[in-house]
């Protein structure tokens, strides 16, 4: 069944952009206008200033979502995880994206889906990505609760928000010609974070296990893997129960929070954050 989009409240969100004193608050402003559109009912505007961690300068949470797991751990780390970041990172995707586009084949059994959609009731979630200078990248994410309707947005709402594009891929660029330079301590700790995925479990693990580590940690199966590595499912496998063993874990949920607790206790002067857990 179509649903009519809310034109009048759209109508009115136009309105209140042409008003905005600030770039940042006319994105809060298409946040919202955008939402009502399409029934969302969960959205944020990040910004990743290239090596810097991420600033979440808008958000609105579902009921079932925490703070300090959807803000707060997220920046600390997590978001080295979500799959729209990785998907603008890894293979430079800029426009709109849906989460079934962009999720690796086996997403729906790693920590970060359950920590971020299923315990948050998320099921659905659309996110423009749009790059600026020097390598910064914008998004603006909308979500849809499991329990609103069948959860995903319909073909209908996906066409709304592709029709948005051009707009909220001028504001958004507009919003990071804007955005203030960061302070050097938080520029370090950005790229501290990229180097310790790069070179997690590094101490440890091969070359091998280490790309097979990380495929497994952003939610690669056995078969994506062996894909993309160009080898036999039985020698990932293989690879996989080696990085087990050696890690002392035996899933992927330990591997996702040996990650962060390795991070918390991270020094500069070691390459894997797992020789400072260590000591």
């Amino acid at each position: 069944m179509s649903v009519t989009p809310d034109l009048f409240h759209w109508h009115l969100c136009v309105s209140n952009l042409l008003d905005c004193e600030s770039d940042s608050q006319r994105v809060y402003e298409l946040l919202r206008g955008a939402e009502q559109l399409v029934r969302g009912n969960s959205s944020m505007a990040i910004l990743y200033p290239s090596g810097s961690a991420p600033e979440i300068a808008h958000h609105r949470l579902l009921a079932n979502e925490q703070p300090s797991t959807q803000v707060d751990r997220y920046v600390e780390g997590a978001y080295l995880f979500d799959p729209f970041y990785r998907a603008a990172v890894d293979e430079e995707k800029q426009g709109l994206f849906f989460l079934r586009e962009v999720a690796p084949d086996a997403f729906v059994h790693t920590e970060y889906f359950r920590k971020y959609y299923r315990e948050a009731n998320l099921g659905d979630e659309a996110c423009y990505l749009v790059f600026g200078r020097d390598g910064m990248i914008a998004s603006l994410s909308i979500g849809r609760a499991r329990d609103l309707g069948n959860g995903r947005f319909s073909n209908q709402e996906m066409a709304v928000l592709r029709s948005l594009t051009p707009l909220v891929e001028n504001i958004l660029k507009k919003w990071m010609t804007s955005y203030e330079a960061v302070e050097t301590g938080q520029e370090s700790f950005g790229k501290r974070l990229d180097s310790a995925l790069e070179n997690f479990g590094s101490s440890r693990l091969t070359n091998r296990e280490c790309e097979v580590l990380h495929l497994t940690m952003r939610g690669h199966s056995i078969k994506s893997m062996a894909e993309r590595l160009d080898a036999s499912v039985d020698t990932v496998k293989t690879h996989r129960k080696n990085i087990y063993a050696k890690l002392d874990v035996t899933s992927q949920s330990e591997l996702f929070y040996l990650f962060i607790s390795a991070l918390r206790h991270h020094s500069s002067g070691d390459a894997d954050p797992l020789t400072s857990l260590e000591k």
